[in-house]
């Protein structure tokens, strides 16, 4: 269902009435991806979609998003490799957004230790979450 093509859905955005923002949204539960997927597209916001770290990797590279939200426990590639390899390699100015049932402070500093720009927990609020991505929307 989501791979490397991934899923893009185009709109305004609502908050601004200017382009969509680009979000690629990185989780192997297709389940997480489909609600993530339709919180941000009510938003006005094109959205990718990708179930590794791997795709995330050749998806940004290819699509240039302007956010980044991604879980951290996915086979093959964490998300935390993830965010390493976007912020030291590839995509440094990007924002990312990293979401997790593991909330623990240790996980949550050590997000926030490796470029994370925020963290939520899961069960996501989806509120909470269109709210943090208005935060990041690029003038």
């Amino acid at each position: 269902m989501y791979g490397i093509a991934g899923n893009a859905i185009f709109g305004m955005n609502i908050f601004k009435g200017e382009r969509p923002m680009k979000i690629l949204i990185v989780d192997d539960d297709p389940l997480t991806l489909e609600a993530i997927r339709c919180c941000l597209v009510a938003g006005g916001n094109e959205v990718i979609a990708a179930s590794s770290g791997f795709d995330a990797i050749g998806i940004a590279k290819n699509e240039h998003p302007d956010l980044i939200i991604s879980d951290i426990m996915m086979p093959e590639m964490s998300g935390l490799s993830l965010l390493c390899l976007l912020k030291q390699v590839y995509f440094s100015r990007i924002p990312v957004i990293i979401i997790s049932s593991l909330d623990k402070a240790d996980v949550i500093l050590s997000s926030l230790g490796l470029g994370a720009d925020d963290f939520i927990s899961k069960p996501i609020d989806f509120d909470r979450l269109s709210s943090r991505v208005k935060s990041y929307y690029l003038d």
